[in-house]
């Protein structure tokens, strides 16, 4: 849907034809999207961890990993393979985790299995402390839906379990987070400013944390709402989302996602791909622009905005004219706000569980496919109970006031796992790649750049020259040094999401003469540390 009413003065939209429009701006307005977009759950055995034990498969397993973790520290990269039978590795890195996991199997970009290889007694004297605690990572979550993600690193856990003789006792959530991704708030600064926030809020918290970011030389933009501590049984944050996303250089996926579920349009998505390139939120409003300079049709506009940009290139400098540009050009996008409660099992373990379903069959696990179809009750209460936010005017009493609209609008939204489907997975990938590509190149270019600087001084020489330099100008050292370099990354990154080449792109094969001294490098030199042809 386009709301012309939004766009009526904007310049865009008086040039663009009508099948245009829709095509470039067309949403769900109002629109929220629900996911538990973080799961820890932990693993608890029969067998005893203690200090004294006498377990054999415990001291086994204590054996092995002080063994590895030696080898963890003596290999360049602090990343050592570890195979699970019949589902493949997992990679050993140097990471802990509250105290005593200290050991940490990761899965790239989808989850973390965390091993205590010693847990504290209690005064009974056996201890109740679990051995394992499982992260599943955001990407995977969003990807696969939180059973399947459960289910594919629970196959693992079976795995090291199955190896070392381990016999597992029961399975339980430890941390989960509920989140809802709407558009719904087209001014948040308004929506979430303290009296306005503090009239409408219900809740039992003290207090609120607020982050605020300076908009121009007059304006400002709340970014971050936080109620409670981390740690405590329930953290609620409500926050920009995308300029998260933007900012932190991470998880671009969520682009994608959003499109595809009509929270943004293709001009947002336009815009925030500029953004996360270049890692600035600030550059919001030149990314506005410069779509007006590449699909606008004003020829003066055009040439101004495409000033503007290039001005802009290099170092940012949004004044207020330039943003008043932008909205005279394009229309403002649409900012997607996160509403998340972060639970704890110190209260999730109270939730009176009802049994939708007879999971007695899933044996260990039972309780988290318990917990799972619980899933519309548990945030239910916590979207009344935890926090309400209620219409500003009423009764005196304001927990007796109905739920404001976007409160109402999130409490209806459907319960069910966003998963993508299986379909756009793949193109979900390959976005994810194409973009982070993008980012790398410009960044390498500009370091190029920087090292042609400190190397040849200030001075005008072509980037692409810079970029050859900057290859060829590596030693001996400089070569065996980034070859362990990639053999660590490519052990981090997944295999799953990095196989073959990317779309548009081809392997090259190229020689390069040194016209001065007729030296030849070509990729063979390269990879043998060696110099073909010359003197």
């Amino acid at each position: 849907m386009v709301d012309k009413r939004d766009f009526k003065t904007c310049q865009i939209m008086a040039e663009m034809s009508e099948q245009d429009s829709n095509y470039w701006f067309d949403y769900k307005k109002s629109k929220f999207l629900h996911q538990i977009d973080t799961f820890y759950y932990s693993v608890k055995f029969n067998n005893d961890f203690t200090e004294e034990t006498r377990d054999d498969q415990v001291i086994r397993l204590r054996h092995y990993f002080e063994l590895k973790r030696k080898e963890l520290f003596e290999v360049y990269g602090n990343v050592v393979p570890i195979y699970i039978k019949d589902l493949g590795n997992l990679n050993l890195v140097p990471i802990t985790f509250s105290g005593f996991y200290n050991i940490c199997l990761e899965k790239p970009e989808e989850f973390n299995i965390f091993i205590a290889p010693r847990v504290p007694r209690s005064q009974e004297g056996a201890s109740v402390t679990s051995e394992i605690i499982v992260q599943i990572r955001s990407y995977m979550l969003w990807m696969y839906g939180v059973h399947n993600a459960f289910e594919r690193s629970l196959a693992y856990v079976k795995g090291i379990a199955d190896f070392f003789h381990l016999d597992i006792d029961f399975v339980q959530e430890n941390r989960a987070d509920y989140c809802w991704h709407s558009n719904y708030l087209a001014n948040p600064e308004k929506f979430f400013s303290i009296e306005n926030f503090y009239k409408m809020r219900v809740d039992r918290y003290k207090g609120a944390h607020f982050n605020t970011e300076k908009v121009g030389s007059e304006d400002y933009l709340i970014d971050y709402v936080a109620l409670g501590k981390r740690g405590q049984k329930c953290f609620v944050r409500i926050y920009l989302k995308s300029k998260e996303v933007v900012e932190m250089g991470y998880k671009p996926f969520f682009f994608k996602v959003w499109l595809f579920h009509g929270l943004i349009n293709r001009y947002d998505f336009y815009c925030y791909e500029e953004c996360f390139k270049r890692g600035s939120w600030g550059y919001l409003d030149i990314a506005r622009i410069k779509y007006y300079a590449e699909y606008g049709q004003d020829e003066s506009l055009c040439r101004r905005a495409k000033q503007i940009v290039l001005d802009n290139e290099s170092q940012l400098h949004v004044t207020d004219d330039i943003r008043r540009f932008a909205n005279m050009l394009t229309p403002k996008i649409n900012l997607i706000v996160n509403v998340e409660f972060q639970t704890m099992r110190k209260a999730s373990k109270n939730y009176p569980l009802i049994p939708f379903k007879d999971n007695s069959d899933k044996g260990c696990c039972q309780r988290i496919y318990d917990y799972l179809d619980n899933h519309y009750m548990i945030a239910n209460y916590l979207t009344s109970n935890i926090l309400r936010l209620v219409e500003t005017t009423g009764d005196s009493n304001k927990s007796r006031r109905p739920d404001c609209g976007f409160w109402r609008a999130l409490r209806n939204t459907k319960m069910v796992d966003a998963l993508v489907p299986k379909v756009q997975l793949p193109f979900i990938r390959q976005y994810n790649r194409n973009l982070s590509a993008d980012v790398m190149k410009r960044q390498l270019i500009n370091k190029a750049v920087m090292l042609s600087f400190y190397n040849k001084g200030i001075n005008e020489d072509s980037p692409a020259r810079d970029a050859m330099e900057a290859v060829l100008t590596l030693n001996d050292n400089d070569v065996k040094q980034a070859m362990r370099y990639k053999q660590k990354k490519s052990r981090q990154l997944s295999g799953q999401e990095l196989s073959g080449l990317r779309d548009n792109y081809s392997s090259l094969d190229v020689t390069i003469v040194d016209n001065a001294t007729g030296v030849v490098y070509g990729y063979d030199s390269m990879d043998d540390l060696l110099l073909q042809g010359g003197d």
